[in-house]
């Protein structure tokens, strides 16, 4: 039965991901070969990088590599023999069944690159013999094939040449010759702790990579063998430490002493997605592989996946990929306790310093700490953020419905007098995830009046004073109850019904006006109850803010006359219900004024010309004009700064602020 080459090769896409692949199986083909005979002791493998002519510029101006476009791997190996060029010629070919050969590795080569040139000059049947051909993308696939005898020259060697790499997968080749040499060793890892692994070169442009010697360098001879079971399967580990200049803890998955796939250990060991420290402390990651029968014998065709087991594992000669990849991190948990707990501590420490800042997140430290040990540590704080209120989130469900099961509890009244024993800790639980949110509250209000002090003493602009208690040109409607606060000038102020900052009146829905006086703050309560004939707002509040240490007021600015007119344009706009019908506003809706502003000497004078009464407290005045049902009170900074730290005292000594 004859195979159709390029129906073959055209059956399975090769994944960008294994852009690499068809290098490392002509790679393992060359090491084969030299296991069967070598020219010299250990055997030579060289790979040549081959890049565009037409060299390619970043945005940065800095020079960049021309991408590669052909790999061509010499080895000095037994070469293509009648019987090897025989297996070559058969798709699934068992020549190397032994080795853990498929017979369909070269396939791999075309469908990466457009073709493959194979030179190979061999002794045989005590000749030397030169064998050329082309292995195409055709029904064939073997193409100008050719063998000579040169019996003149007695040098051994085979040639692989990858030509031209496809264009989809040029941007996904590893450009950097170092980095070639590490995913070399990677697949390969195996054959290198064989002390007589071919020796692999890599050249390019103009410079060599002894592979080998990188494996040297980044492994420092650190390679521990271990052996598990699980059920009937065992698996045989070489745990390395690996000094490279990249964090890399994995744990790679072996078949036929070459690698499929990987886990991240940082899946089962949150730690681990950075460096350990040995004891001179020189940073390390820590790479496993692993090999098995069970491997061997359950990857595909291509090498490019295992098929594990699924769910529950019910026969002893089956095994699951996460029950495997727990084993290993287990073990490398008790490898490397000590690295592993000075990082978790460091991570912790991170966290602690983040909530330090964030006292909402506290009660997670003591609630979820196995999910904070999950949090990578090279996260940015916004991004910790992001995980900490994700698992806030977690535990303010979780609390919720254990509240939930308590209330029921408490309704049976036999149960009540146990209820403070049996269910003290979930109560404790409630009040710390509640008191939490109250923390951050409290320490947002301590922060927003050190800034308002500082305001003071800098004289800074109105404005700033303005937007520091509410957004300047904002609605309510347009801002959350965290991101104002009036609770500086009156806590009742946050539950109104509708507000607007630095609007003129025309712009302010609640009335019908055409002036284009613009209050700083105007606020429409809302009614305890409604009916039918009681109008849609209790009360009206207007604020004035003036610039701390200002005492230039002219007529038309002096704060008394400014309250003054926008009362009068309340009083004489069209107010509108919640049925936008008109009512007048005059004879029930009080109205209250809060005047903010330094009492210099020209304030008080005009405070004390209008018949304004000075507060018992002496840092403020105030004031009842009948004519307009209007309470006016004109408080100093001081006195909102010391009023403010008063109503927040006890909840500023609870938290030692």
């Amino acid at each position: 039965m004859q195979i159709d080459i390029k129906g073959k090769i055209n059956e399975k896409k090769l994944a960008y991901s294994n852009t690499l692949l068809p290098l490392f199986e002509a790679i393992v083909n060359s090491i084969q070969a030299i296991e069967e005979d070598s020219a010299t002791e250990n055997g030579i493998i060289e790979v040549d990088i081959g890049r565009s002519a037409q060299k390619e510029l970043e945005l940065s101006e800095n020079e960049k590599l021309p991408e590669i476009i052909d790999f061509v791997v010499k080895d000095n190996g037994i070469g293509f023999t009648e019987d090897n060029y025989d297996s070559f010629n058969y798709a699934h070919s068992t020549y190397k069944y032994a080795k853990g050969g498929k017979g369909i590795g070269r396939f791999t080569w075309l469908r990466a690159f457009r073709k493959a040139e194979i030179e190979s000059r061999f002794k045989e049947n005590e000749n030397w013999n030169l064998r050329k051909f082309r292995f195409e993308p055709t029904k064939k696939g073997i193409e100008n094939h050719s063998l000579e005898q040169v019996n003149s020259t007695q040098e051994r060697y085979t040639i692989v040449a990858l030509r031209g790499l496809k264009q989809d997968y040029r941007k996904w080749c590893n450009n950097n010759p170092e980095d070639i040499a590490l995913k070399i060793i990677e697949h390969t890892f195996v054959y290198f702790l064989n002390e007589n692994c071919p020796r692999i070169l890599i050249n390019d442009l103009g410079k060599t990579i002894v592979v080998n010697d990188l494996f040297k360098l980044f492994t420092k001879g650190q390679v521990k063998s271990k052996k598990i079971k699980i059920r009937n399967n065992q698996f045989d580990l070489s745990i390395v430490k690996l000094y490279s200049n990249k964090v890399d803890n994995k744990i790679h998955y072996c078949a036929n002493t070459r690698e499929v796939t990987f886990d991240k250990i940082s899946v089962d060991i949150p730690e681990m997605d950075n460096f350990l420290y040995d004891k001179e402390g020189n940073p390390f990651s820590i790479s496993v592989y692993v090999e098995g029968d069970f491997l061997d014998n359950n990857v595909n065709d291509e090498r490019t996946s295992i098929s594990f087991s699924k769910g529950d594992v019910e026969f002893p000669d089956e095994t699951s990929q996460e029950e495997l990849r727990t084993t290993i991190t287990n073990l490398i948990q008790t490898e490397f306790q000590d690295q592993i707990e000075k990082l978790s501590e460091k991570r912790f420490t991170k966290v602690r310093e983040f909530v330090a800042q964030h006292p909402r997140y506290k009660q997670l430290l003591k609630y979820k700490s196995t999910q904070i040990k999950k949090i990578p540590s090279t996260l940015n704080e916004e991004k910790m953020e992001i995980e900490l209120f994700k698992i806030q989130q977690e535990l303010e469900l979780e609390v919720k419905k254990e509240a939930n099961q308590i209330l029921k509890f408490i309704d049976n009244e036999d149960d009540r007098e146990n209820f403070a024993q049996q269910h003290q800790e979930i109560y404790s639980k409630i009040i710390e995830v509640g008191n939490s949110k109250l923390s951050e509250y409290v320490i947002h209000r301590k922060l927003v009046l050190d800034l308002f002090e500082k305001f003071l003493k800098t004289k800074a602009p109105e404005k700033a004073v303005h937007s520091l208690v509410f957004p300047l040109q904002t609605l309510s409607d347009e801002i959350g109850f965290e991101d104002h606060n009036l609770w500086m000038i009156d806590e009742k102020l946050s539950y109104h019904k509708y507000l607007a900052s630095d609007k003129k009146f025309k712009k302010i829905k609640p009335l019908e006006s055409e002036s284009d006086e613009r209050p700083d703050l105007i606020v429409f309560n809302k009614p305890f109850a409604f009916s039918n004939d009681e109008k849609p707002y209790e009360s009206i509040v207007i604020i004035e803010f003036k610039r701390p240490m200002r005492d230039d007021y002219s007529e038309k600015e002096n704060p008394i006359s400014q309250i003054n007119r926008y009362a009068r344009e309340v009083i004489n706009g069209e107010a509108k219900d919640k049925n936008k019908r008109e009512f007048d506003l005059r004879p029930n809706t009080p109205i209250y004024a809060y005047i903010v502003c330094d009492l210099t000497k020209k304030l008080k004078a005009s405070a004390q010309d209008a018949g304004y009464k000075l507060l018992p407290s002496g840092d403020g005045y105030f004031f009842f004009n009948d004519n307009y049902n209007m309470y006016v009170e004109i408080m100093s900074f001081d006195k909102v700064l010391k009023d403010s730290k008063e109503r927040n005292r006890v909840l500023f000594e609870k938290l030692n602020l």
